[in-house]
């Protein structure tokens, strides 16, 4: 019987918490109620399009994919829809060839998808004719856009977007992205600015963060996490809700595994180190690659000090702020020509690059190695989880400030 519990417990928590793949369903969605809303509003809108951008890990094709889920709420059920996954090699008719299967054309003897009414090499007044032909409204997502190699795609998807709107075609594309700009993503084309709603993806505040702790353990029936564990792990996952869910997943599983139901610290920390050195190998390369030096040249230190450096909400940090976490990490005083040399190399080819250099800014290339330095250092004892603490909370904090940093962990200098 104990052994059957085992298994129940395990099969609820490796579907409530799934960081290898988008969430795609209502139940298990958390936070971004500001961006689900401009969505929905925007599909309303005929002649109104979506680009959803932002880094990678903060939840934008689960957005995407959940957004069914949200129409139904409102009554309409009626909507024809599609999906594509874009790829360096793919086309533009290689993209609407995909899309035009999903969909349906409803003819009086029968019923074929669009795909066979779309002529060979379509341009984007065929698309619009292909359109015309089926009388329900449709969503198209174009999920990973920004993978596309061939350099004509943003513009013909541009005039693709102008053309359905000015024809006040009753379908909504919705193309999404890594990238900082609409302009970086499609391209800048100002002739459809009119036509698209711009919706950034942020990373997710810690309010959000919890709530995805809160929802995946209410479809955990027996299992319970302890609030200081709860707040840890928000902490930790730096705005990032791929880590909560893999954070959760693998502290859930340790407790579990050792005959448990209340998560705790300890829990916490094997799930840490489980996370680091199995779950996050491309991570583990990359973080490799950076800081492996000859002996004297301890480059450890420096890369955690940047990734707990206070950062805007770009990302972007000075070496300014690298001087108060390294000082916490190796308790000795530091000034910038100390690491300048380091903050150098990080942005060299020769150490990944792991970070960007923007003037006399930087930031990490893949937001997602943020969190993975941090965790990375926690494993190797690098920092004490004491040494940690929250952000402030006290009424002299604003909340625009709190939202600016993300809630980002920040360091308690001894």
């Amino acid at each position: 019987m104990e052994d059957d519990l085992f298994y129940v417990h395990i099969a609820a928590i490796s579907s409530a918490f799934t960081p290898g793949a988008p969430i795609d369903s209502r139940d298990l969605f958390a936070g971004r109620q500001k961006q689900v809303h401009k969505v929905i509003v925007t599909i309303f809108q005929r002649g109104q399009h979506i680009v959803i951008f932002g880094d990678r890990g903060v939840g934008k094709t689960s957005l995407a994919n959940t957004l069914f889920d949200f129409l139904v709420l409102t009554g309409k059920y009626n909507y024809q829809r599609a999906r594509v996954n874009c790829s360096d090699s793919m086309t533009f008719e290689d993209m609407w060839r995909s899309v035009f299967k999903q969909l349906f054309f409803n003819g009086p003897d029968h019923t074929s998808t669009l795909e066979d009414l779309l002529p060979n090499n379509p341009n984007p007044e065929n698309i619009k004719e292909t359109f015309q032909l089926i009388n329900d409204p449709s969503i198209v997502i174009i999920d990973e856009f920004d993978r596309v190699g061939n350099p004509d795609m943003d513009r013909m998807l541009a005039d693709t977007v102008k053309t359905l709107s000015d024809n006040s075609i009753d379908t909504t594309l919705i193309v999404v992205g890594v990238a900082d700009s609409v302009d970086q993503l499609i391209g800048e084309h100002h002739s459809i600015e009119r036509a698209i709603v711009q919706i950034p993806m942020p990373p997710m505040s810690t309010p959000e963060l919890l709530e995805i702790v809160d929802r995946g353990f209410s479809k955990c029936e027996g299992l319970s996490i302890d609030p200081a564990v709860r707040e840890r792990l928000a902490d930790y996952s730096q705005g990032l809700p791929t880590y909560t869910h893999l954070l959760a997943r693998e502290a859930a599983m340790e407790a579990v595994r050792r005959g448990r139901t209340n998560i705790t610290m300890a829990d916490l920390e094997a799930a840490i180190k489980e996370a680091v050195d199995s779950q996050l190998e491309t991570n583990l390369t990359a973080y490799n690659v950076a800081v492996t030096a000859p002996r004297g040249k301890n480059f450890k230190p420096v890369l955690l000090a940047c990734a707990l450096a206070e950062k805007d909400e770009k990302g972007y940090f000075y070496a300014n702020a690298v001087k108060q976490p390294l000082q916490a990490i190796t308790r000795k005083p530091y000034e910038i020509p100390a690491f300048a040399r380091h903050l150098k190399d990080f942005s060299d080819a020769s150490r990944g690059p792991i970070l960007e250099k923007d003037g006399r800014r930087y930031r990490f290339l893949k937001p997602l190695m943020v969190p993975y330095v941090v965790l990375r250092g926690l494993a190797d004892g690098l920092i004490q989880e004491n040494q940690l603490s929250r952000p402030s909370t006290s009424s002299g904090e604003s909340e625009q400030l709190s939202l600016r940093l993300f809630d980002v962990v920040r360091l308690q200098v001894p």
